[in-house]
């Protein structure tokens, strides 16, 4: 077999491994939402709880998953194609140290928006705030390993690891909520996370022979890490706009997405994983074009299915308990609504991971204007909704194809900036 043969093939294989995880993932998380939308159905004591735990997602979101992959994912492929062992010492040491940092700013921001909710359930929603800033903390230190993991190209090994996670995640989600309620859905999250830290990356703390790295601070770029995750950051700023009024909007909006968030998680990241990793040792504009061609299927796919099968899947997968005929009318339009968005996102998805293989003073100088420009969009669009009143269902959907078309513009930059270098 050729090398290009072996290499495709692996790259096959490893797609496989993730696809078939993530499937099974989404099925685990499509049972944790039944179990939710039986339980607690779209009641303002559980929309409460999803703006609350919008605030520490958000922070996740620069903290893990595809921005983690994008800060870290190329420098460590490179780094383990070069070295057969590689001390992680120093990791573990600035690790720990972010952990502490995170859990303190995310209950200096999570503690007055329990104010701010008003809710006879205070010190309930107290106490879930300190539960989410340790899972915050927790799923940044798995995540810095889980990174490494993939740039060993050790992809079945991660696959299984995050899938026994949410696995066990909603095993002990069911009794958790019935006996604790929300304090239960976070204590349910974090016996996943520490299975996932003790069973696979608590063996990675004796790897401390081989080529010494320097990491802290400088390996991290905020509008890097800002960039990576920009598809789900989209998605938490408009969940938190559909929660702005103290309604149940924002269940609504937490279902309809769940849905939605299948092509993005199970596919499109899982294609923006191989990707990234393959470019970074081998430059392949056609495994690019091919990708994008794919994100622009699985999105009209997407709408079409919402559109024609909608009523009928978010019927079989919700309505029961808690959750009622009005509550899936109501989640069935929203999941309308918001349907058009994904396909800007899922091709501004694939277009920017190339750009990310730049250089790191390349990576840093750009990203720092399209993330400056991201943000003077959502600073406008705030504007917009101050001297135009609407109810926040209009409003988190303004907010959502107006990002999600920010996206997409600068998704093109980047890859012009990409194209340019390896020409």
């Amino acid at each position: 077999m050729s090398i290009k043969s072996q290499f495709l093939s692996k790259s096959v294989i490893d797609f496989i491994y993730m696809f078939s995880s993530n499937l099974i993932k989404k099925g685990f998380g499509f049972f944790r939402e039944i179990i939710l939308a039986a339980i607690f159905g779209s009641s303002i004591f559980y929309s409460n709880f999803l703006f609350l735990k919008t605030i520490s997602e958000l922070f996740s979101e620069f903290t893990q998953g595809s921005a983690m992959q994008a800060a870290l994912l190329s420098k460590f492929s490179k780094l383990y194609s070069r070295n057969k062992d590689v001390s992680l010492k120093n990791i573990f040491k600035f690790s720990q140290k972010v952990m502490l940092g995170l859990f303190v700013l995310s209950q200096i921001i999570q503690i007055p928006i329990v104010f701010y909710l008003q809710t006879e359930y205070f010190w309930t929603f107290i106490l879930v705030s300190i539960l989410l800033g340790i899972i915050l903390s927790v799923n940044f230190y798995n995540a810095i390993f889980l990174v490494i993991m993939q740039g060993k190209g050790q992809f079945r090994k991660h696959s299984i690891s995050t899938t026994i996670d949410i696995f066990l995640s909603t095993l002990v989600l069911y009794p958790f909520s019935i006996i604790l309620g929300i304090i239960g859905i976070a204590l349910s999250r974090l016996v996943g996370l520490f299975s996932l830290f003790y069973f696979y990356l608590f063996p990675m703390m004796k790897e401390d022979t081989g080529e010494k790295i320097q990491f802290g601070v400088k390996d991290f770029s905020i509008p890097v890490l800002f960039l990576g995750n920009l598809s789900n950051i989209i998605i938490l700023i408009s969940r938190f706009t559909a929660g702005l009024d103290n309604t149940n909007n924002i269940a609504f909006f937490n279902y309809s997405v769940v849905i939605l968030n299948v092509f993005l998680t199970a596919v499109i990241l899982n294609l923006n994983t191989i990707i990234l990793q393959r470019i970074s040792i081998k430059k392949d504009l056609r495994l690019i074009f091919f990708s994008v061609f794919g994100a622009l299927v699985f999105g009209l796919g997407l709408v079409f299915v919402i559109h024609t099968f909608g009523f009928v899947i978010f019927h079989f997968i919700f309505e029961r308990g808690a959750f009622t005929l009005n509550d899936t009318i109501a989640t069935v339009a929203y999941a309308k609504d918001l349907s058009y968005s994904f396909i800007l996102i899922f091709i501004a998805a694939v277009l920017f991971q190339p750009f990310f293989t730049l250089p790191s003073n390349n990576v840093s100088k750009f990203s720092m204007k399209f993330a400056s420009v991201f943000i003077v969009a959502i600073i406008t669009i705030l504007i917009y909704f101050y001297y135009n009143s609407s109810d926040t269902k209009t409003n988190s959907l303004v907010m959502m194809y107006c990002l999600s078309s920010v996206y997409f513009i600068i998704s093109i930059f980047s890859f012009f900036k990409y194209y340019k270098f390896v020409r």
